[in-house]
């Protein structure tokens, strides 16, 4: 009997890990069961056109009919139908055909008893239809009535943008029929995913289990494993762009890699000084799945597969985009960026680009968390707590700047505190600890501002550097206080910056005025049957609108172009995402017109028309046309746009003139699609309203105090609970995705049970010290909420921006210096440190599934 409790005893550990495993993978299967296969039905649409401002009534028998282009599978056609008078009885008969061939490639027929109107009714097709690029069909939708009501088909009013018009019996309509469609189904991959990410979070926990019971595993190996293990988990639940602001955390590595790219690269071109208004990546680096950072189950589809892709993309291979990064500080995106550019060398696609930096920052988070730990003289189960946080882990394992610094904040209060208080506070410390102390505090201190009060703790009288100690730390300020200055004013930037000649002595052009008298003379490029009228319209008067239409006239010879096209390509020019030499391009050097060139009057005439509204052929410029034998079509463009009446014209416009893009040809569907692009990406970025400009600055501060305050009691009241559930990790993403409050009181509970002291500690912070710690994480937190009071607008009700993440980095240290003591402590601190550990691991299994089920939810 005494034989088989000492092998019971030996064992305990395995079998509780194992019993561990076995109820979570239960759990998992019936949260499965209940709340996650009904939702494998999930589809994904896409909008051929949204607009059903205007709608035609269908009689019976006849056919409403759509021609539209679309490129992936087809397995579900949704259309806007209104309801003039009763519900319509019958059925509604829909055909799929090829539009070039005419074949019928699926049908739908479905009872029109339960149409409701003002939203799509969506027919699935018999069979799913085998999508091409640029393959077009016909929809074809056909009542047959056996009561009195009748549909009403929606459309929009006027043909949209890039489609065609509908038809009803053949007779055009104008307007483009509302229609939706349905091109993916997540079916089984929701199951494969969720059930692969409960079984590691099982795994994870029931190794924790076994760990705590085993005393096998030293806490700063565990906290290293469940660090990055758990990490890693969050980076799949929450994929790239998913964490707050990572979208512009990620321009500015992807960017920084781009740099060193640039460096390392043979060609000609040197990026310089990039402003934080625009970003770099690779011209193969766009995902907008991925780029869309309300995270759902077609994210997770795209994100893991896509995550072994490979480009042809050279390592040095760019792409301007006018995308935000977050400030010119490099210091915190080393890692990352570095990360991007090993991508970058071994041709690997965007998704493994953004998995490789989301990895460097959690093993630099995972690897100094783990130190902190180690090297803590007391309070590791608050060093552990903290850093296995939701809402710690969540940033470590993304491309924020807070993972990097966190990591470094948690190692720097870890070795301040050794130092300070430690078994040799008071003494020399050894030169390996004084470096690393000194080093963290400088990489700390520019960061992030805020935090400046953290890194001057080394100013501690118990901390003692050796010889010169005053004058080590004097020094160790200056530096801490000059790099955040540099490094977050931007006074390196431009450093590098080469600025380019004038355009027109670059090409070595002599540009006379208009009108003056020359030699040269061709015959005018005009349009086969020119109309003067037109033409003295859209060459009068100076606006984006006349260059577009003189570009459809002048190019390709269109006198009504559709106006949804024109505004559309205005609103591109106005917004900046594209040129108006880019835009040229499109009309000038598309595959149709590249080769099209006689000479160079012929490209000179064009363009100068289109850009300039007058031909240069028929004035004393028309020489410009002999450089076509130089640099053929090109480069006469170039000397156009470059010419400075045009400069002053757009100038006059708002707008830059810009540079061609190295891309010939060039086709307008292509940035179109561009255009397209960064609308949407842009649509998620913030923008600062003009009445948003007056703020709490320090001078309406003081004359305004009851008002302050009044914000700061009104921001507790109102936000309090977001600032609760945000510095554990309760709503997480964008702050959309919240988690149960349950979860919330159990990390808060936990972070209390990691706050205990031990009854056998020793080393605690007293005294002057205690103090001091104090009220350095004190002023942290106050300088935080100080900085979102300054950008907060005076008709704001609540402070902007302020979130509970921002205390993170001193968390560790409030919880040690400003508890109460005498409430409680914990008999033994081991035993403490295995309980924590496997509670926590627990819980964020919990959590893990809870952020799973919220997003399947969407």
């Amino acid at each position: 009997m005494g034989h088989r409790r000492d092998m019971l005893k030996n064992h305990k550990p395995l079998l509780a890990a194992l019993g561990t495993l076995a109820a979570l993978l239960a759990a998992a299967l019936l949260v499965w069961l209940a709340l996650v296969r009904p939702e494998l039905g999930k589809g994904r649409a896409e909008t051929i056109s949204d607009d059903f401002s205007a709608s035609t009534i269908l009689e019976d028998g006849q056919t409403a009919s759509q021609t539209f282009t679309f490129d992936r599978d087809l397995l579900a056609l949704g259309v806007e139908f209104y309801l003039p008078g009763e519900q319509p009885a019958g059925e509604l008969e829909l055909v799929l055909t090829d539009a070039d061939t005419g074949e019928e490639l699926a049908r739908s027929t479905g009872v029109m008893d339960y149409i409701v109107p003002d939203q799509y009714t969506v027919l699935g097709l018999d069979r799913p239809v085998t999508g091409g690029e640029g393959r077009r069909y016909t929809l074809t939708l056909t009542p047959h009535y056996t009561g009195g009501g009748v549909l009403a088909v929606g459309h929009s009013s006027g043909v949209a943008l890039w489609q065609s018009s509908m038809t009803v019996d053949g007779a055009p309509v104008d307007g483009t029929m509302a229609l939706q469609v349905t091109w993916q189904r997540i079916g089984g991959y929701l199951t494969r995913f969720f059930l692969l990410i409960c079984g590691f979070g099982a795994l994870l926990a029931a190794f924790t289990v076994w760990a705590a019971l085993s005393r096998k595993v030293r806490l700063p190996r565990l906290v290293f494993v469940l660090a990055l293990g758990l990490g890693v988990l969050y980076s799949f639940v929450l994929p790239p762009y998913a964490a707050p602001d990572e979208k512009y955390h990620i321009n500015q590595s992807f960017t920084l890699a781009c740099r060193w790219a640039n460096f390392f690269s043979d060609e000609d071109w040197q990026m310089g000084h990039v402003p934080t208004t625009t970003s770099f990546r690779r011209v193969t680096d766009v995902d907008p799945t991925l780029q869309d950072e309300n995270t759902t189950v077609f994210t997770w589809e795209e994100f893991t597969g896509t995550l072994f892709t490979t480009t042809d993309a050279e390592f040095d291979s760019h792409q301007e985009y006018n995308e935000l990064q977050t400030d010119q500080n490099p210091l915190l995106y080393l890692a990352s960026g570095a990360a991007v550019f090993l991508a970058y060398l071994l041709h690997l696609g965007f998704t493994p680009a953004l998995a490789l930096g989301r990895l460097a920052n959690l093993l630099v988070f995972a690897a100094l968390a783990a130190w902190a730990v180690k090297i803590a003289p007391f309070g590791r189960r608050v060093f552990a707590a903290a850093a296995l946080l939701p809402m710690t882990l969540h940033l470590a394992a993304s491309f924020s700047r807070d993972a990097p610094l966190l990591g470094l904040a948690f190692a720097f209060t870890a070795l301040v505190l050794d130092a300070a208080f430690g078994p040799t506070a008071g003494r020399q410390l050894r030169p390996a600890r004084t470096a690393a102390l000194l080093l963290t505090g400088v990489l700390l201190a520019p960061a992030k501002m805020v935090y400046l009060p953290l890194a001057a703790l080394v100013c501690l009288p118990a901390v003692q550097l050796g010889r010169h100690t005053r004058l080590k730390k004097t020094g160790y300020l200056a530096a801490c206080l000059a790099l955040a200055l540099v490094l977050n004013t931007g006074l390196l930037a431009g450093l590098s910056d080469s600025q380019g000649g004038d355009a027109v002595a670059v090409y070595g052009v002599t540009v006379l005025a208009e009108g003056d008298a020359g030699d040269s003379r061709a015959a005018k490029d005009r349009p086969a049957e020119p109309d003067e009228a037109y033409e003295a319209l859209i060459c009068g008067e100076n606006t984006l609108e006349n260059y577009v239409r003189r570009l459809y006239y002048y190019v390709e010879d269109t006198r009504s172009p559709a106006q949804s096209e024109i505004d559309f390509w205005v609103q591109a020019l106005e917004e900046g995402d594209v040129s108006p030499v880019e835009l040229g391009q499109t009309f000038l050097f598309s595959s149709a017109k590249l080769d099209s060139y006689a000479g160079g009057s012929d490209i000179l005439s064009q363009a100068s028309l289109a850009l300039l509204g007058h031909d240069l052929t028929l004035d004393a410029n028309a020489g410009l046309a002999d450089y076509y034998a130089e640099g053929g079509p090109t480069l006469v463009y170039k000397i156009v746009y470059s010419l400075p009446e045009c400069e002053q014209d757009f100038a006059a416009l708002g707008l830059e003139p810009g540079v061609m893009d190295d891309r010939l040809p060039l086709d307008r569907d292509t940035v179109a699609a561009e255009v397209e692009a960064a609308r949407a990406t842009r649509a998620t970025q913030s923008v600062t309203d003009e009445a948003d400009s007056v703020t709490y600055a320090p001078g309406y501060i003081l004359t305004h105090l009851p008002d302050t305050v009044l914000l700061l009691v009104r921001s507790v009241v109102e936000n309090g609970d977001h600032y609760l559930r945000t510095l554990v990790g309760g709503s997480l993403s964008y702050y959309t995705l919240d988690l149960a409050w349950g979860w919330v009181a159990a990390l808060y509970l936990l972070l209390a049970f990691a706050a205990l002291p031990a009854q056998d500690a020793a080393c605690l912070p007293a005294g002057r010290g205690r103090a001091a710690c104090a009220l350095a994480a004190l002023l942290c937190c106050a300088l935080a909420v100080g900085g979102c009071l300054l950008w907060t607008p005076i008709r704001y009700g609540t402070l902007y921006g302020l979130q509970g993440r921002y205390f993170l980095p001193v968390l560790p240290l409030l919880l040690l210096t400003c508890l109460p003591r005498r409430l409680a402590h914990v008999p033994d601190g081991e035993r403490a440190c295995g309980q924590l550990m496997a509670a926590l691991a627990l819980v964020q299994f919990g959590v893990l599934m809870n952020c799973m089920l919220a997003v399947i939810a969407r």
